[in-house]
């Protein structure tokens, strides 16, 4: 009978290790499944705002570059505002491009501020949209095969020509 105890304790305590480890494996199985799900989740939310952070980040490392550049160019023509191409993308034809625009009276903050397109003082045609970087400097994307000083479907070719 001994013996038989022996066995039977042998056998609990097999068990006990058996459920312990499994157990274990559950939690380590559940603690990667939440950082899969976080990175998932971090992952999403950068590609959402991937032009935006991207914009920020650009903005953040190299205004000072930017500035400059925009600030030298030669006088434009009147009521027209200082620009540079600031960002581009697009395959086969279509094409999207952001400007850099410096607006030394702010005029565009209530077009940045209502995130509507429009058409907007010192700009040649309508745009998609308009962003504030900080105080008088702003990136306005124009609609796709549309470009500053080109006649498209809209003419946006400039101002008196």
């Amino acid at each position: 009978m001994s013996e038989d105890r022996r066995k039977s304790a042998g056998v609990k305590l097999r068990l006990g290790e058996e459920n312990r480890r499994s157990k274990r494996l559950w939690l380590f199985a559940a603690i990667g499944a939440l950082f899969v799900a976080a990175f998932l989740v971090i992952a999403a939310a950068v590609a959402w705002n991937f032009y935006s952070i991207r914009t920020a980040t650009k903005w953040f490392m190299w205004s000072q570059r930017y500035k400059s550049e925009v600030l030298a160019q030669p006088g434009r023509t009147a009521g027209e505002l200082k620009h540079i191409e600031w960002d581009g993308w697009g395959w086969a034809g279509q094409d999207t491009t952001v400007y850099l625009v410096f607006d030394s009276t702010d005029s565009l903050s209530v077009a940045a501020a209502n995130h509507a397109p429009g058409k907007f003082n010192g700009i040649p045609c309508e745009v998609a949209q308009v962003r504030q970087l900080e105080s008088h400097w702003y990136t306005v994307r124009f609609y796709t095969d549309e470009f500053w000083g080109r006649r498209n479907a809209l003419d946006c070719r400039g101002f008196g020509r």
